[in-house]
């Protein structure tokens, strides 16, 4: 699925597209992207979508008049895909020439602006969501997040806090959304490789010196990543439909078996919480 640089950057070519112009219809084409929300298309017809907000990998839309939110998340398969006179553009997973030939057996939601323009939310294995809530439950739902690198509470006294009487590994720890919201696999490995720690240390066994290492390296990936577009895995393409280029600055993640830019060791992987994890044995104790 995309991870947070990525969906940031849809997030902001999204905002750049959709924002004041008045909704004048909504094709809703499978009520589970919307969890059956009956009342989906009468809050949200005639009204203008006037920030497009994140936390983490969730997306959240804001309206100039319903009173909530909608939240929206792409999940596995996901995808946004904005079309005017102009053209489309579009934001998500496996994005091919036949995705923009619009509506297409994998389009769920379709918000038609009274401009002419269109908004299409695709998923084809349907784990995405769209879903309307009021702002109390909004609110709890962010609360539930992590500090968040690029945010004003990641800072080192709250970074350093996340490891106090945790008993998990390192990568596990980094990968609780509850506990640092937006780092996904690509980017625990990255960090981890960059400030010389093996992603499956035991958190006890960290040093104050290689946490301090984390906290830079975890912001720095993910804000360089931010800065060039993402990066492209499975045909992932932002929202103004170009491809994220973060890929080649990556050092370890997806590059076992090739030697190490650093050391020339054979760079490994292996399966750790519950997800390929690559290093350098020799680079990262």
């Amino acid at each position: 699925m995309p991870e947070m640089p990525e969906v940031e950057v849809v997030r902001r070519q999204l905002e750049s597209h959709i924002l004041f112009k008045t909704i004048e219809s909504i094709e809703l084409l499978h009520p589970k992207i919307t969890r059956k929300n009956p009342e989906f298309k009468e809050a949200l017809i005639n009204d203008e979508f006037v920030a497009v907000t994140r936390i983490g990998k969730l997306l959240t839309f804001q309206f100039k008049h319903y009173h909530g939110f909608m939240l929206g998340h792409l999940k596995m398969t996901g995808q946004f895909v904005y079309a005017d006179d102009q053209g489309q553009v579009g934001g998500g997973h496996s994005l091919t020439e036949t995705d923009f030939k619009l509506p297409h057996k994998h389009t769920r939601v379709v918000f038609h602006f009274k401009d002419g323009s269109t908004l299409y939310f695709n998923d084809m294995r349907l784990f995405g969501y769209l879903q309307l809530v009021a702002p109390d439950e909004k609110e709890s739902i962010w609360a539930g997040y992590g500090i968040e690198p690029g945010t004003e509470n990641y800072t080192w006294k709250n970074f350093e806090k996340i490891f106090e009487r945790r008993k998990t590994t390192l990568k596990a720890l980094l990968l609780n959304q509850k506990v640092v919201s937006g780092l996904g696999n690509i980017y625990v490995d990255e960090a981890c490789f960059r400030s010389g720690v093996l992603p499956f240390r035991e958190v006890p066994t960290l040093k104050r010196s290689e946490k301090k290492a984390l906290f830079q390296h975890c912001s720095e990936v993910m804000m360089q990543s931010i800065e060039r577009g993402g990066t492209t895995f499975y045909s992932f393409l932002s929202a103004d439909g170009k491809k994220g280029n973060f890929s080649d600055e990556l050092e370890v993640f997806d590059r076992a078996g090739q030697p190490c830019y650093r050391c020339g060791n054979i760079l490994s992987k292996i399966k750790h919480a519950g997800r390929g994890t690559h290093f350098c044995s020799t680079c990262q104790k």
